[in-house]
């Protein structure tokens, strides 16, 4: 068995049941093996195992949201880069809630991992007539809008009866006219 073949079959149990109960007994079970047959491959246990989880999903993610912007500019690729991004985490719920609560800095190869996806927002952005501090205003109001809104959305903490999927239309809107309205304009 492959360590990245036990790593998948981690995501589809952690999309399952949750990432918080995922365990090395459940793990073992579902590939047919033994618990400690699973130290061979992570020698530290479902700590490394988390932490190799959450890389997983990050580089998943990466490839998703890249297929989805490409050949797409401007306002296009924003729309298509968050919609790939909601449509990763309802589809990958334990997945994402392993990649959650990471720190980036933590070593090179989490920063590589997690830095795909910021570095298409920035690279979008190269589009519009934005200074590179405006850029990083942005890429930042991204990524706090998609992570806040499909993180409040994957538990359940939106329940107005108006549709999410206009809220979420509605907040693409609105960063979008804010981009366009900012454009080669100081901020302070």
């Amino acid at each position: 068995m492959k360590r990245e073949e036990i790593i998948e079959m981690a995501a589809k149990i952690a999309d399952k049941k949750g990432f918080a109960d995922l365990t090395l007994k459940e793990l073992a079970n579902e590939l047919g093996i033994k618990s400690p047959s699973l130290y061979k491959h992570f020698s530290g246990g479902l700590d490394e195992l988390n932490k190799e989880l959450m890389l997983y999903g990050w580089r998943k993610m990466d490839s998703e949201i890249t297929r989805a912007v490409i050949g797409k500019a401007k306002d296009d690729a924003i729309i298509e880069l968050c919609y790939a991004y909601r449509k990763f985490v309802s589809q990958h719920k334990g997945l994402y809630e392993a990649m959650q609560w990471y720190n980036m800095y933590l070593s090179d190869e989490h920063l590589q991992a997690s830095e795909g996806i910021v570095d298409a927002m920035f690279r979008i952005l190269d589009a519009y007539s934005l200074t590179d501090e405006q850029k990083v205003h942005t890429v930042r109001m991204l990524r706090a809008f998609l992570q806040g809104f499909c993180t409040i959305e994957l538990h359940g903490g939106y329940a107005n009866p108006v549709p999410l999927n206009e809220t979420f239309d509605y907040s693409l809107h609105a960063i979008l006219t804010g981009i366009e309205d900012t454009q080669g304009e100081a901020y302070k």
